[in-house]
């Protein structure tokens, strides 16, 4: 059968995925840098400076949490009502989640609840928006600003959602989208995107996602140097712990197919 035989009006994939995943297929050994394309493009329709591709939107919650600086016996105030995830991206730092009540009307996590919460230890306001309808930003973003307190805004179900006119997910320190397979935008089964306007947060971001490599940089960065380089005895190769959270080429192409697509989806 042909591939234009096999998608129909209900498929959730259409023929530029297909194009994109059978070129990166065939051309695999072309040098070109899937992942990226995918980031600059998503930077680019998002209108923000750096987009940094995970392998799942809590992989992404895990590194953004960590750019803001959230360590051993620090809080992060977090809504009630939400998915585990950012708990456990929380956790795994070391940090102590603090649960704010949301608002009954929209199930968002309100900037009164937020303040009532705030002490002394608070890093990071953790936002999270649903459905399509992000928090209240502008009242959130001043109260942290006055507190010296970092927002990571988990907007994983708000792929061009917006805000006061402005783009959702784009007004935090640093947000993260999820691209699972049940999202409005999906990378196929799993895949996340960090974005931010800061460059030294994108950069922390991306080196955590990156396994630490000392040469990534807010927005791009090779993880294969030559032969003359890594095995020079003089040479640094890490200079942050970190994890293997990069996209996989097949999701990143599958990713920019949708990304073809997204005023249609």
């Amino acid at each position: 059968k042909s591939f234009e035989s096999l998608v129909t009006d209900d498929s959730k994939f259409g023929m530029p995925e297909l194009r994109y995943v059978v070129n990166m297929l065939l051309d695999h050994n072309s040098g070109v840098d899937w992942a990226t394309e995918f980031e600059e493009r998503f930077a680019s329709r998002l209108h923000v400076s750096y987009a940094i591709a995970c392998n799942s939107g809590t992989s992404g919650l895990h590194a953004a949490l960590f750019a803001a600086g959230v360590g051993k016996g620090d809080e992060v105030i977090i809504p009630a009502l939400n998915v585990i995830m950012g708990v456990y991206g929380v956790l795994a730092l070391g940090g102590i989640p603090v649960f704010a009540d949301v608002n009954e009307n929209t199930h968002l996590i309100s900037v009164e609840e937020i303040e009532a919460k705030i002490t002394k230890k608070t890093k990071v306001i953790l936002t999270c928006s649903w459905e399509g309808l992000s928090c209240d930003m502008d009242p959130i973003m001043h109260l942290a600003r006055n507190h010296g307190i970092k927002v990571v805004d988990d907007s994983a179900r708000t792929i061009l959602g917006t805000y006061k006119g402005r783009q959702a997910g784009t007004i935090a320190d640093l947000s993260v989208f999820s691209l699972e397979s049940k999202k409005h935008l999906t990378a196929g089964g799993e895949g996340g995107v960090i974005v931010s306007d800061n460059a030294d947060l994108a950069q922390r971001a991306r080196k955590f996602a990156g396994i630490g490599y000392r040469h990534l940089s807010a927005d791009a960065g090779r993880t294969h140097l030559g032969i003359d380089k890594v095995q020079d005895p003089g040479y640094k190769r890490f200079d942050t712990i970190g994890l293997n959270y990069r996209m996989n080429d097949v999701s990143a192409a599958v990713a920019l197919g949708q990304l073809d697509r997204i005023d249609e989806i």
